[in-house]
């Protein structure tokens, strides 16, 4: 196989679309490097960085580095200046956007561009026409060019001849009109790599590929892609395997703009971004242990509740994702369910000691919470284990202690309770509104695997509660509840079980049924 590279160009807001990019190309080729220039116009930070660096084949090059020769920096510029100095440590170079992502492994395309020495790329429309301003680049106009490739996914033999190319295309990028320097025109640094490819006679050794298949310009939101045998397929192309993605254009696809034309009239689409939502949580590169708010860019807040609708699908088309859901650590999962009112705490709190119980259990699959409040704590058990085959019942009277108060605290809302979970549509919890003694009614005896009681916590209830609903847990399941420090909860639960066990900070008691 012939030594390669992906290069790919970055900033603080194209970051989303960069790690998922960069999360594709090492998918599906795990053992290669990728070099991602930051543009110091707009830096990425602190916590951006980590994530790309969560890998050792990411390497990160800041855009001064390529500023010899007074070169002129910006995003377009970047990607010919990069391919031109990295060229000769690699047989090929490939450059990748970062809102174009691979779904497949590519290196059938390495190896053919290896072998035929020349460029292979995505096919971008019928060609272009070149006028008299071409002339800058020994072009005798007019003339058209009938093999116009794309660049956004591109491949180039590193050849004697084609780093002649790579050089003169960086130097025209350098003194191009789209920044300013001119007078080289063209469309970006695919319009001036056309031209320079056109202008030495070497569109002959230029494959074009199907645009559908790869560049997508102007086919994407037009495109049916459907997911069969773990892999996509392009149905409105043959039914035959998609290559890449690539959502171009000004809706990108960590953008709300993109979500919403997924959401209101193009589900058909809905695997691309799918894929864009797998490989930017998902990926090799990822940071678990940090709120992502910390590297979100503000406009794109929003993929962390897109995580939570998309969830199932994820876990349909990525199987593995349910594994690496087990490693949600608590800033992600405490910014999905942020802004819901919770009771039981994280960061080492009863909410911790409660996930640790009930993840050491893989037997749990009917889940009972008696005394839910606005639902905070069944709500955040529900994402932690959104990828286990696990239903949550939440018993809630709204009534609290009958005077007023939930334990001397403010009554809970209905209203605020069905508001919370409506944000999390796809969890499987279910409210059963009604007093414990009544709700209990529904369930039969010895059918479920976990009660947790935070009801009441006058000792009288409590007794009540244990007395109710242990009956309901199966042989061998787990009862528990919450403020074991409670001198009234717990002269309760030791009147009812002889041996009952704490968790470490003794907030949480349990038991096991016999």
């Amino acid at each position: 196989m012939p030594r390669y590279t992906f290069i790919t160009v970055t900033d603080f807001a194209f970051f989303p679309g960069t790690l998922a990019t960069v999360n594709s190309v090492l998918h599906y080729h795990p053992d290669t490097t990728i070099h991602v220039v930051v543009n110091a116009k707009n830096p990425l930070t602190p916590a951006q960085i980590e994530c790309l660096q969560a890998d050792e084949h990411v390497k990160l090059i800041g855009s001064r580095e390529l500023e010899k020769n007074s070169r002129f920096i910006n995003a377009w510029e970047l990607k010919s200046y990069a391919c031109e100095d990295l060229c000769e440590a690699y047989d090929v170079v490939i450059g990748i956007d970062s809102d174009c992502l691979l779904c497949s492994n590519v290196d059938d395309v390495i190896e053919r561009c290896y072998q035929s020495g020349g460029f292979i790329g995505g096919a971008d429309g019928s060609g272009t026409d070149y006028g008299i301003r071409y002339k800058v680049y020994g072009i005798e106009a007019p003339a058209h060019n009938s093999k116009y490739m794309s660049t956004s996914l591109f491949f180039c033999a590193v050849t004697e001849q084609n780093r002649q190319i790579l050089k003169k295309w960086s130097e025209c990028c350098n003194s191009a009109e789209f920044n300013g320097q001119g007078p080289c025109p063209g469309h970006g640094d695919q319009g001036v790599l056309n031209a320079v490819l056109f202008a030495a006679g070497r569109t002959g050794d230029i494959e074009l590929l199907p645009n559908h298949l790869w560049s997508q310009h102007w086919v994407y939101w037009n495109s049916i892609i459907s997911f069969k045998d773990q892999q996509f397929i392009n149905c409105s192309h043959n039914n035959v395997p998609q290559r890449s993605f690539h959502c171009g254009g000004a809706e990108k696809y960590w953008s709300k703009a993109h979500r919403d034309k997924i959401l209101n009239g193009h589900a058909l689409q809905t695997y691309p971004y799918l894929w864009f939502l797998t490989m930017f949580w998902f990926g090799k590169c990822s940071q678990r242990k940090t709120d992502p708010f910390q590297y979100l860019p503000e406009a794109s807040q929003h993929l962390v509740q897109d995580l939570m609708d998309f969830l199932p699908q994820i876990f349909q088309v990525y199987p593995e994702a349910r594994t690496l859901w087990d490693n949600l650590e608590e800033p992600t999962l405490d910014r999905i369910v942020n802004g819901v009112h919770r009771m039981l705490s994280l960061e080492g709190g009863s909410m911790s000691e409660l996930i640790e119980l009930v993840k050491s259990d893989p037997g749990i699959k009917r889940y009972a919470e008696v005394g839910s409040y606005e639902g905070g704590s069944i709500m955040t058990l529900g994402v932690r284990f959104a990828n286990r085959d696990m239903d949550f019942y939440s018993i809630e009277s709204f009534m609290g202690n009958l005077d007023g108060t939930m334990d001397g605290h403010q009554l809970p809302s209905r209203p605020r309770y069905l508001e919370n979970l409506s944000r999390f549509p796809s969890i499987r919890v279910k409210l059963i509104p009604g007093d414990s003694r009544d709700a209990a009614n529904l369930f039969d005896n010895v059918s479920l695997d976990f009660v947790f009681i935070d009801a009441c916590h006058e000792t009288k209830a409590v007794l009540s509660d244990i007395g109710i609903w242990k009956q309901k847990v199966k042989p061998g399941g787990i009862i528990a509840g919450d403020d074991y420090g409670w001198e009234s909860v717990k002269s309760a639960v030791h009147e009812k079980f002889e041996e009952v066990q704490s968790t470490p900070t003794g907030h949480v008691w349990w038991t096991r049924i016999a």
